[in-house]
């Protein structure tokens, strides 16, 4: 139990073995330079010197850059320093004195030349980038499920655009598996054909955290796509091959989460301007119509009073035809009921009689008008103007 050190202890140890290592304290080593960000304030650049292996952590304190070349993200470079541990992260650090350029290294060489390929093929061209639709109703977000950026885009879209449906695709987003697994979300969502927009979006991480979305394959399949793809991968400086392929890309998942919705106050305040402009213009037309529409209702009144008084006048013309009608017809049927009772008084017993002319029956009542209508020896009674005679016929003489 002599051994145990504390962590402090142990780093300090092994900081002082690397010092008493004449080889670590005075050591040349090449690899491709990956990762390369510099402190704004000091100027320090801290980087990763990298291996088809492995990965070594770099800094390179400005007084110490003067008389080395300038060094950029996939530069291949032969370097002097020192090793030691960096304490507070127990991290093993080149501590950088010399950098001198030796090209460009292989991984950078693979990309540039798939890019170059892919150019030449179309599949950067400008004029194939699709419009996003302005309004859209559903996105599938290509991410991680537990990934901040998968956070970052939900709360933004939410807050922008609370009508669109997010529907999440959960996806390996790094590693030896990310490539693959992103080609398969692609595809799977081209094949529902339910969304109007596909976002493939990761948080911020290292070269070899977004390398797969260098990768050929994941290229292809955004190419392919017949649903617009937007990128939001890793922050503003992190640029990939996918990014160039996209319909659009975002600097990072919030940006591009921004860049695929409307934001709803904007719409409103739209709307809410163009009412008062619909009821600016109506008033004005109002007014300006006004005298018009003024001009048409007094032409109106006078037609209809012009229409109505001619339509009075025709009704007591019917009127009056229809009275004097009315009155020729009563006339006529005077007339006729005059000529009846004249008739009815011709034809009067008592008036016959009087005349000399009487009506004769036989007892059942019939009207005798000719000799042949009564026999020999039939009573009949004849019809007086004051009384009645009952006879008998005793002979008949035809004239």
């Amino acid at each position: 139990m002599n051994n145990i050190f504390e962590v402090s202890s142990l780093l300090d140890n092994i900081n002082t073995l690397f010092n008493k290592n004449i080889y670590l304290k005075d050591i040349w080593i090449k690899g491709e330079i990956t990762d390369l960000k510099e402190a704004a304030s000091s100027g320090h650049k801290y980087f990763q010197l990298k291996d088809e292996k492995s990965l070594l952590k770099c800094v390179f304190f400005k007084f110490l850059q003067k008389r080395s070349d300038i060094i950029e993200d996939g530069d291949f470079v032969l370097m002097n320093g020192e090793m030691e541990i960096y304490q507070p992260r127990g991290d093993l650090t080149l501590k950088v004195k010399f950098v001198k350029k030796e090209g460009i290294g292989d991984i950078s060489k693979e990309i540039q030349n798939l890019r170059k390929i892919l150019e030449n093929e179309g599949l950067f061209d400008r004029s194939r980038k699709r419009i996003l639709p302005k309004y859209p109703k559903s996105i599938a977000v290509i991410t991680s499920p537990n990934s901040s950026a998968w956070e970052d885009i939900k709360k933004t879209i939410q807050t922008r655009y609370p009508l669109v449906k997010l529907n999440l695709i959960p996806t390996v987003m790094q590693g030896d598996n990310c490539a693959d697994d992103v080609v398969n979300s692609i595809n799977y969502v081209n094949s529902l054909d339910f969304d109007d927009i596909i976002l493939i979006s990761r948080g911020g991480g290292s070269e070899e955290d977004l390398m797969p979305f260098n990768l050929e394959n994941i290229a292809r399949s955004i190419f392919s796509s017949s649903i617009p793809i937007v990128t939001g991968i890793g922050h503003e400086d992190d640029f990939t091959t996918a990014d160039m392929v996209a319909d659009h890309r975002g600097l990072t998942p919030t940006s591009a989460a921004q860049m695929i919705v409307p934001n709803i106050i904007n719409i409103k305040e739209y709307l809410m301007q163009t009412l008062a402009n619909i009821s600016k213009h109506l008033e004005f037309k109002i007014q300006l119509k006004s005298p018009i529409l003024k001009n048409i209702n007094d032409n109106l009144d006078t037609l209809y009073q012009k229409n109505i008084e001619n339509y009075l006048q025709e009704i007591d013309r019917y009127d009056s035809e229809l009275i004097n009608n009315l009155k020729n017809k009563i006339n006529i049927q005077e007339s006729k009921l005059e000529y009846a009772n004249n008739s009815l008084e011709i034809y009067n017993i008592k008036q016959m009689s009087e005349r000399g002319f009487n009506l004769i029956e036989n007892i059942d009542g019939k009207i005798i008008k000719t000799i042949s209508d009564v026999q020999i020896n039939e009573q009949i009674k004849i019809m007086m103007s004051d009384g009645t005679l009952d006879s008998i016929i005793k002979s008949k003489t035809k004239e």
